[in-house]
């Protein structure tokens, strides 16, 4: 049987540091201007949440072009960019962010986004770069810290990274943050004991956070200890039930017990959160081969190869499956 594909916690990204504060100053001067009618609906369609409403009033405000003071032009290509960042878009995002340094050069807001796109994209040069300009900018900026370390992290310096966690819990000792990246650093460098108390120390923190408890979930789970890490996906997904990387990895504990149906419901319910979700679909094909039911196991094994080629457990899980399958149908009848 294909080994199990553990997924692991998504790393925290703690790119828009400054973006909220500054946005609102940004606003508050569109505000005190007296906008009103179709101006203010593009503001508010500026400021929204929803991508695409985000792009389609933050373009009507940037269209205005100089009619708009410099601090809200600003604004407006950052929002842009965040929401071409959101929808994955990176050159269009990167575009909007390079037009906002040249606006502002000194816009934090618009180099700590950029950093983080050009993070997402994979490029850490140019996002180690910004990172650079904005700990020079802001040396007493814990979230400046804590930037430049998941860049070095993303490009695989643990060491360089942990430096940067520290520093940014020198300035900032209750930074959660701060202590779920070091504790992800610590357990990728196999120092599980250190990952262990920084996951704890985040979540006596934040002790609601689904997220810290998916981190504290995986380190269990990577120790063999599957009935804490059973307990805090559970608590995880209590938080948020809507997270789909719990339910899938949830599912790989349940699996690693032997509790196949119950494997099979979560990683169901992960798919059903997110239908792209390859390995989710991988693992509740081998779940179904661990419950001898090959039938089912063969379209999750084709569906998680056609959502990612280049998933080698799935390849192989569907080969053996397929010779499994012809071996059935060429034995002779009992």
């Amino acid at each position: 049987m294909a080994p199990l594909a553990f997924a692991s916690t998504p790393f925290h990204c703690a790119a828009r540091f400054v973006l909220a504060a500054a946005f609102f100053l940004f606003s508050a001067a569109a505000d005190a201007k007296g906008d009103a009618g179709a101006k203010g609906d593009a503001w508010a369609g500026c400021r929204a949440a929803d991508p695409d409403k985000r792009i389609e009033g933050c373009s009507e405000v940037i269209a205005r072009g100089d009619k708009e003071i410099k601090p809200n032009r600003v604004a407006a290509h950052v929002n842009r960019g965040g929401a071409y960042h959101a929808k994955g878009d990176y050159e269009r995002a990167l575009a909007d962010y390079d037009k906002a340094l040249e606006i502002d050069p000194n816009s934090a807001a618009a180099l700590a986004d950029r950093a983080a796109a050009y993070r997402a994209k994979g490029d850490f040069d140019h996002a180690l770069a910004d990172y650079d300009r904005l700990v020079a900018s802001q040396p007493k900026s814990p979230a400046a810290y804590l930037g430049r370390g998941g860049a070095y992290q993303s490009r695989g310096d643990l060491d360089k990274a942990i430096v940067e966690y520290d520093k940014a819990l020198e300035l900032d000792k209750k930074s959660a943050a701060a202590l779920s990246n070091r504790g992800r650093a610590w357990r990728a460098k196999g120092d599980l004991d250190r990952a262990l108390a920084d996951f704890d120390a985040a979540l006596k923190l934040e002790p609601k956070s689904a997220q810290a408890y998916l981190n504290r979930a995986a380190l269990y789970q990577a120790k063999g200890d599957l009935d804490h890490a059973l307990a805090d996906y559970d608590r995880a997904i209590e938080q948020d039930g809507k997270l789909a990387i719990a339910y899938n990895n949830r599912g790989l504990t349940l699996h690693a017990k032997g509790d196949f149906d119950r494997a099979v419901a979560d990683f169901s319910k992960a798919v059903g959160l997110d239908p792209k979700y390859a390995r989710a679909y991988l693992n509740r094909a081998n779940a179904y081969r661990g419950k001898r039911d090959p039938e089912h196991a063969k379209p999750d094994l084709e569906q998680a190869l056609a959502l990612d080629p280049n998933l080698a457990a799935a390849k192989k899980g569907l080969d053996e499956v397929t010779k499994q399958a012809a071996r059935a149908a060429a034995a002779p009848a009992q």
